[in-house]
């Protein structure tokens, strides 16, 4: 307790209290003590220097360490909790931490404003009954009693929602589907799939199949309908046409994206059921099942145990988080932490600009690719040197930046290149991008299902188109993840609706396919020596090949079976592969010695992670939520209106 005392011979004492209206935190017991109008004179000479007191801890950052516990009503401590304590004042907008076996839990010195300090305490099954807390100079301790809570409606993640079996087709394409650009249970879809609750499963399942049985006919009418389905029907016709036009873009003002134009072949093609990425083959099989499997009420949801559903907890009371904000509201979707640089960046893909994010001060500096017109940066890599790749999917350039002198080099597209998306780098084991034994350096086209091969001196861009399987489209295949075995002259590459497969870059062919299901989702890749780890967004699993014969080794499943992993890292350090989910609001971790899952909570709801990042100084972990659509959050829903448009850094406290 802070006190500041004024004595007297004459032993009248008066005790003030202060307190942060806010936070509720008792700031300072002040005592003084006289009598007569001298008293009167301390007295409102203290009550000045109290407000001036709160004034200055209300404007200037001070340290302060926060401890406690957190335990059940009968005494038990509970662990895993999640304290996130967010405030202006510091470089970071939060710090997590979480309690340890013995409900203990401690954060390093915080510089927050203690008249902006909001603490959240977070365990999916629990809510705080009882809180006490004590400020003593620059330390606050808390002591929290928590509950069961049985209707975890308001704590379940995106995955809780869609029901059936993981191991039905439906299921997994409904994933690999609908969780593409946004949490499949996000706000949004509960909201518009509550619109529909006076309906039965059969009625929505009707209008659904209706929807796909009129896409394959391709005549473009509209079937009959009852007047019981009629409302049904409209709403999944207008979400169905509405997700196709909104896939082509992106950003505030709704531009077009892929260099696209109204009117153009390739904007009507994608707005074509067959042609675009939303099929009738899709259809046939997606609609039925979210009519059946997605609910309409979501106001209850009981029986749900987080380690069951989720695996075992990796966070210890070492465990730390932070989310630095970025005030731009654009699409953040990717971040890297280049060799030589103290930054952290970052590009907005709507606002074609690369950032670096200082974190020891918070302070960031934009660098716009230096072209004319939409660039739409989308992937980025490093390379060993310090170099940052960058993928420009709306002029389909390649872009590379010296992090040290600030120099750009932009490769043009092959000559005579209308339309394509280029996307991912082929990069190693320490996710660099390296060159093969030509001088190239490869990217996927995702628009044409080309590996590209980009000569790093000259410039020469050389195309090969990748096969496709029965059923599927060039475009639609989506060739995503990418990586180079350089010494053995492969580049390793997958389709999210397709298979995986080896280039042979001495020879220029395509050798070997890894076949996949229809509905498992090989997505962004990780190799490591003459292992290469798949992540299978449809089903949730890591896979593991053999380089050397192509043939899979073993297969793991996340424990959250919805969770979604739309990219893996190699974590050389730990011998681990993290898992970025998309579903889950948390990154899952792979101990390949010890073949075993555990699970990290984020600070916030709907953190849709694409690309996690190792520091090769630290450690630690970085990634950015990057869900769709862009924009400001309701701050009172999420927090803050920055929801959507943080980094994060995770040091797991191993």
């Amino acid at each position: 307790m802070a006190i500041f005392p004024l004595t007297s011979s004459s032993g009248y004492i008066k005790t003030g209290r202060i307190r942060s209206y806010r936070t509720g935190l008792k700031l300072a017991t002040i005592r003084y003590a006289a009598t007569g109008r001298q008293g009167e004179k301390a007295m409102r000479f203290m009550t000045f220097l109290a407000a001036l007191i709160l004034m200055l801890c209300a404007q200037e950052a001070f340290s302060l360490q926060i401890t406690g516990v957190v335990t059940t009503l009968s005494g038990d401590p509970i662990p895993h909790v999640r304290i996130r304590s967010s405030g202006t004042g510091a470089p970071a907008f939060s710090h997590t931490v979480f309690t340890g076996a013995d409900g203990a839990f401690k954060t390093r010195d915080l510089a927050f404003n203690l008249e902006s300090l909001e603490i959240d305490f977070f365990r999916i099954g629990w809510s705080v009954s009882q809180k006490q807390q004590q400020l003593d100079d620059d330390s606050l301790h808390i002591e929290v009693v928590m509950q069961p809570l049985t209707n975890v409606a308001q704590q379940v993640p995106a995955s809780a929602w869609l029901g059936g079996n993981p191991d039905d087709l439906g299921y997994q394409m409904s994933n690999l589907h609908c969780a593409n650009c946004h949490q499949l249970g996000s706000a949004r879809v509960r909201e518009f799939s509550a619109n529909l609750g006076a309906h039965g499963s059969a009625d929505r399942a009707e209008a659904w199949l209706n929807q796909a049985a009129e896409d394959l006919a391709g005549t473009g009418n509209t079937p009959k309908t009852t007047a019981k389905d009629a409302k049904t029907r409209k709403g999944w016709d207008a979400i169905v046409q509405y997700m196709r036009w909104v896939t082509m873009r992106l950003g505030e003002k709704d531009e077009l994206r892929w260099g696209l134009e109204e009117g153009s072949p390739f904007y009507n093609a994608l707005l074509q059921p067959e042609t675009s990425l939303f099929s009738p083959r899709d259809m046939e099989v997606i609609v039925p099942y979210l009519a059946q499997h997605f609910p309409t009420d979501f106001d209850s949801y009981e029986g749900y145990n987080d380690t069951e559903e989720l695996g075992e907890y990796g966070v210890t009371a070492d465990t730390e988080i932070e989310e630095f904000t970025l005030p731009t509201f654009g699409w953040t979707r990717e971040v890297t932490a280049p060799p030589g640089s103290s930054d952290i960046w970052f590009l907005e893909t709507d606002k074609h600009r690369l950032g670096a994010l200082n974190p020891t001060d918070g302070n960031i500096t934009w660098h716009p690719v230096p072209l004319e017109g939409a660039q739409g940066p989308h992937t980025m890599n490093s390379d060993a040197e310090g170099n940052i790749w960058v993928a420009l999917e709306d002029s389909f350039y390649i872009g590379r930046l010296n992090t040290q002198s600030k120099e750009w080099r932009l490769y043009p597209p092959p000559e005579g290149t209308l339309f394509g998306v280029t996307h991912d780098f082929a990069f190693n084991s320490d996710r660099h991008v390296e060159m093969d034994s030509k001088g190239r350096i490869w990217i996927t086209d995702l628009g044409k299902n080309e590996l590209w091969g980009l000569n790093v001196e000259s410039g020469e861009i050389e195309t090969f188109r990748l096969p496709v399987v029965s059923g599927e489209n060039t475009f639609h295949s989506l060739l995503y993840g990418a990586a180079i075995d350089a010494q053995n002259d492969r580049v390793w590459w997958a389709q999210l609706f397709g298979v995986a497969g080896s280039f042979d870059t001495k020879a220029d062919i395509a050798e070997r396919i890894i076949p996949y299901d229809r509905g498992e989702g090989p997505r962004r890749l990780a190799i490591q020596g003459n292992v290469l780890w798949v992540p299978l967004f449809g089903t949730s699993e890591l896979s593991k090949i053999d380089t050397n014969t192509g043939l899979e080794l073993a297969r793991y499943q996340i424990p959250d079976r919805g969770s979604s992993p739309y990219g893996i890292t190699l974590d050389k350090k730990r011998n681990a592969i993290w898992a970025a989910t998309c579903n889950s609001d948390r990154i899952y971790r792979f101990d390949i010695d010890e073949e075993k899952w555990t699970h990290y909570p984020l600070p916030r709801r709907e953190a849709y992670i694409r690309v996690i990042e190792i520091d090769g100084k630290t450690g630690d972990l970085w990634t950015t939520y990057s869900s769709l659509p862009v924009g400001k959050r309701d701050p009172i829903i999420w927090g803050t209106e920055n929801a959507n448009n943080m980094i994060v850094r995770i040091h797991p406290g191993d």
